[in-house]
């Protein structure tokens, strides 16, 4: 068992205890957080497990001695520091076109905010095109977010707990055409209100499709408090990197991030 599932091991069996501890007058008053964590647990999201063989074949983080890791959790720090000083809490993965690490990015920037103590992320798939957080983390038959859009099934049925550091996802591995008219509805306003006040998330993280690819993106962005735009080095070219910053219009930039770059030019010899 990796670092990360035995991280996680731990802190669901130190949660157990302190549940389990009987009630006294003279005890300390559960802290606030501890409260939250309570109710946002309540009535317990599904458990799901990963496949952690496939981490490394997708360039997901599996383990504290990655080199990326460090990278990411740079990009976390620099991330939530602009966030929280600008009251924000949901942000936006987007990329000029397929291919610059966008799934990648929106899966170990969750998973490096997740890590943080006190600090619960939420991952949304929303590229509805082509669905791959589901297969990059190596999980089977996970609910479909679909069939909330469609309302088949209620936010919690679709929202499942993954063995990793404090997160929730909501997957998807169905392809739907319908990507701009489920993103402009009530029920997306009903899951980032939900995802952020029920279920206690610090963050929202969306994975969208590429922006010069469909219009599912823009027709999300209002909806966000925030965008990481991810460009990768000999697949994004200049042009298509300007194009996507026109289409980001109004919406808050938080930076951009520069996937595949070689390893001479970056400080340590990883790249993010």
């Amino acid at each position: 068992m990796d670092h990360i599932r035995q991280a996680v091991s731990r802190a669901r069996n130190a949660q157990a205890k302190l549940q389990e501890r009987p009630q006294a007058g003279a005890q300390r008053a559960p802290s606030t957080r501890f409260l939250r964590e309570i109710a946002a647990d309540s009535g317990a999201f599904q458990e799901v497990h990963c496949n952690f063989d496939v981490f490394s074949q997708h360039r997901i983080i599996s383990n504290e001695q990655d080199p990326v890791l460090a990278a990411y959790r740079v990009l976390r720090t620099r991330v939530l520091q602009k966030m929280e000083a600008e009251g924000w809490r949901t942000l936006a993965i987007v990329s000029p076109n397929s291919g610059a690490g966008k799934t990648v990015t929106a899966i170990n920037l969750a998973i490096a905010v997740g890590s943080k103590q006190g600090s619960r992320a939420m991952l949304v798939d929303l590229d509805f095109y082509r669905p791959s957080i589901s297969r990059y983390l190596g999980l089977n038959e996970t609910p479909s977010l679909i069939d909330f859009f469609e309302g088949k099934k209620s936010l919690r049925e679709v929202t499942v707990r993954p063995d990793l550091p404090d997160m929730l996802l909501l997957a998807n591995e169905r392809v739907s055409r319908r990507g701009a008219e489920f993103l402009t509805s009530s029920k997306a306003d009903e899951l980032i209100d939900r995802g952020l006040n029920e279920f206690k998330s610090r963050v929202i993280i969306f994975d969208l499709s590429p922006l010069l690819g469909c219009d599912d993106a823009i027709a999300f962005l209002p909806k966000v408090d925030c965008v990481l735009l991810i460009a990768a080095s000999g697949n994004t070219k200049v042009a298509e990197l300007k194009e996507a910053q026109r289409l980001l219009g109004k919406t808050h930039l938080l930076g951009t991030v520069l996937n595949k770059a070689p390893s001479s030019l970056t400080p340590g010899n990883y790249y993010y």
